[in-house]
Formats: C-alpha cells, structure tokens, sequence
C-alpha cells in the first residue's frame, strides 16, 4: 500500500468513528456493544496507520526540505498540524541571519543543488524561500509578470528551467478538452429551402405569363380570343462532392483521447464552411450556384455611400425600399440576409438618424429583425464598399424557401468514415467527411437585392 492509499484508508477509519459518537449525541445514547466494538476497530486502525505512515515518510528524503511538514500535505489526515512554525517571529529572524543570506545564494547559485541546514529556516512550506527582510519569496514573479531569472530551484522548471535546474522532471499537464473555434453564421442554408435527394432533380419553373387579350363581339364576322401562351424554363438540382480527408497517427490517437473527436467536429466545421462559401457565391457549373448575384435586380441603381454622415439616411432608406420590390405573395416568408458588420451598420445608422419608429429591434427571445423581418446573418455575405467600388450587393430580402433549395444527397447529415487500412502499414488512421449537395435560385422574383457603390 503506498503513502496516499494510507492516507486514506486513516481518514476513513477516523471519519467512522467520529460518525459513531455523533450519531449517539444527536440519540442522547451511549454506545451499544456493537458501536462500541466498531469504535475501538477503526481508532486501532487510525493508530496504527499513523505509526506507519510516520515511519514512511522518515524514509522519504525529499520531506527533509521542509521542517516540520508541509503544511496540510505530510500531517497525519486527520491530525492537525501545526504550519504556524513556519511562519514564527522565530523562523522569520532565523531567515534575516547572514547565514541564511549565504545559504541562499548559494542554492540559487548552484541550480538547488546546494542546501545546507541554515536553509530550511526561511522554507515557506510550498517550494520557496523568505528573502532576507521581506516577506516575499523566491518564486514571486516581477513587475513585468515574468520570473526571476536565475538558475533557481526545481519548481521554476515549468517556467522553462534547464534540466539542471529539474526543470525536466516537473510535470506540466495539458488539459484535454481543446478548445475549438466558432462555427461561422451561414444564413443561406439556415434561410433556405432544404430537401433530401436521391437523384438529380429537374424542376421546372415558369419563365413568363400567358397573355389576355380583348376580343371583339361576334357579330357578322366571327372574333375569336387572342393572347399568347406561358413559357416554361427548368432548373436541374444536382449534387456535387465536398469533403476532406485527415491523417493522424495511431501514437496521437491513443495517447491524447479528445484528438479524434476533434478531428471529427474540425471536419464537420469545415465542411460546413465550405458549403456556405458554395452557396452563397458559386458559380453554378460544376457546383451550386451562389445566391448572390442570381436574384431579383431589386432596387436597381446601387446607392452611393460617400463616406459623409448622409450614408446612415442612404442605407436606412434602402431597407424601406427593397420591400416595395418584393411581391406581396413573398412577404409573409421574408427575411434579410447580410452580414453581421452590416446589421452593425444599420442599427448605428438607426441611432445616428435618431429614427422616431426603429428600424432595427430584437425581440425577448433574441431574435434580430429589420423593419419586423428576421434576419439571418452569413459570414460570406459582401460588406459594404468603403473603398471606390461600382457596386456591390450585401443585403438580399425575400423569402429564401420560395426563392432558394439546397438539395443533400442522401440526407441532411455529413458522413464520416474511419479508414484504418490504407495507411495501417504507416501507422495512420484516416478520417474522412463528405457531403453531395447542390444549391439552385428557383424563383429569382422571391428573392431582392439592394445594391451599393462608393465614391
């Protein structure tokens, strides 16, 4: 049984008994033959655990570099100890003699090596030395945050200390968990209409209206009804692959658990990113095709921004514009799309202006809305021009479920595979993530852009 395993089991036995004897004050009781039995058991057994684990830790010649103990750590458990010694008036003008100055430097000047007896008198208990007239230690750091420089003790070896210094034999854990980076927004798969394919998918869509025409009443001659026919146009909704593949080594993988998971949610993450990039401005051969870019014209005209105060009134107003370009059976669905810098944007705008009825509100629930519309923010959404630009298109309005799908092969999840063949020979395992989807503008009408330039 080691030192620590002793520890305990005395802890116990004392926490047993001292449960006994409560219990029988809290009854108004003396113990019965059995308590009393249980009682004397586990005092023997406190006892004579302490008889070992003092004879243990006399053998123990690192316990030497703290006199008395180290408070809270080498005391009996359950025996109080008495870490006061070490901070005495005593102790402390013991640790201001100039023999302990000498034995100080002489400690610090050897790496630890050298550590007389006149030494233990400034020992705080925890690794460090009282320097001489002041209560600070060894181990403080400076001003600048950093540590003393000085071939010191064996507890600066985390600090970076050479192995002459034990810097090599302290350990330094790393926790487990690695922390991983956000997801960025995409609001365009968020928005959007999305479907599980199992083919590609043609669907058609109507280009033009039929036309009326006034006919002529019959009398003598016979008039007959005019107009032109509706054309019709389709679209295909394809897939297309996205994926990555990550190699990691049998060694990584068993000593650090938390590493395959990672790789796992990085390559989720990844693939995610990707497709949102795709889907938000592909150019449609040979992958989806962007939404941006491939709406309605919606305002038209992009408004110049000139980088004058009047550029919160130019984008506020294109907001109350772009609803009027959207047909009424889309309202009801609509929403924004933009990037979080342009939300930014127009609730300043919306505070520069002093607007009597906001523009920009969100509701309890933490909603975000523009003129009462959700907004969905994508991280691959254009900014808004700050330099000379001919125009480019950060906010689409209109209702995305109409107006855009996203087909997924084979489902909505990303699939994940452990190939633990092909690199066996090497000692690898590989990870791999793939998706099919394709991403298509049904209907362009259902879906405005607002247009800005810069001069």
């Amino acid at each position: 049984m080691n030192l620590i395993d002793m520890k305990l089991q005395q802890k116990e036995a004392l926490a047993k008994a001292e449960g006994l004897v409560a219990a029988c004050e809290r009854a108004g009781r003396t113990m019965t033959d059995n308590e009393s039995s249980d009682y004397n058991t586990s005092m023997n057994t406190f006892k004579s655990l302490g008889v070992t684990i003092k004879a243990r830790e006399e053998q123990n010649t690192i316990r030497a570099m703290w006199p008395g103990g180290r408070p809270g750590l080498d005391a009996p458990v359950g025996v109080i100890d008495a870490p006061a010694a070490l901070a005495s008036p005593l102790r402390l003008a013991e640790a201001r003699k100039p023999e302990y100055s000498k034995a100080l430097h002489a400690f610090l000047s050897t790496g630890g090596k050298a550590h007389t007896e006149e030494l233990t008198a400034g020992a705080d208990g925890q690794g460090g030395y009282h320097i001489p007239g002041s209560e600070a230690y060894t181990k403080q750091r400076l001003a600048n945050g950093s540590f003393p420089k000085m071939n010191a003790a064996t507890y600066e070896g985390s600090q970076g200390s050479s192995d002459a210094a034990g810097g090599y034999a302290v350990s330094v854990p790393t926790d487990q968990l690695i922390v991983p980076l956000a997801l960025p927004d995409l609001g365009i798969f968020d928005a959007s209409m999305v479907i599980p394919t199992a083919s590609d998918i043609k669907i058609p869509q109507q280009a033009s209206f039929g036309t009326s025409a006034l006919k002529a009443e019959s009398t003598g001659a016979i008039a007959t009804f005019g107009g032109t026919d509706p054309t019709l146009g389709q679209i295909t909704l394809s897939a297309f692959m996205v994926g990555a593949l990550r190699l990691a080594s049998w060694e990584l993988l068993q000593d650090v658990q938390a590493f395959q998971q990672f790789i796992v949610d990085d390559l989720l993450k990844g693939q995610r990113v990707l497709e949102g990039q795709l889907l938000a401005s592909g150019s449609g051969t040979n992958q989806p095709l962007g939404a941006f870019g491939n709406t309605g014209t919606g305002t038209g005209t992009p408004y110049a921004l000139t980088g004058a105060s009047t550029d919160s009134t130019t984008l506020l107003e294109s907001l109350f514009d772009v609803t009027a370009q959207l047909k009424g059976m889309y309202q009801a669905g609509a929403s924004f799309i933009m990037s979080r810098a342009t939300g930014l944007a127009i609730r300043r705008a919306q505070m520069q202006t002093n607007l009597f009825v906001p523009v920009a509100t969100v509701d309890p629930d933490g909603t975000e809305r523009i003129l009462g519309k959700p907004v969905f923010y994508d991280a691959n959404a254009p900014a808004l021009p700050t330099a000379t630009t001919a125009g480019v298109i950060p906010i689409l309005y209109g209702d995305f479920k109409a107006g855009y799908i996203v087909g997924v092969r084979g489902g909505a999840g990303i699939n994940v595979k452990i190939l633990d063949q092909p690199w066996a020979s090497q000692g690898q395992l590989g990870i791999l993530a793939y998706r099919r989807l394709d991403g298509r503008v049904r209907r362009s009408e259902a879906i405005q852009a607002i247009a800005f330039s810069h001069s």
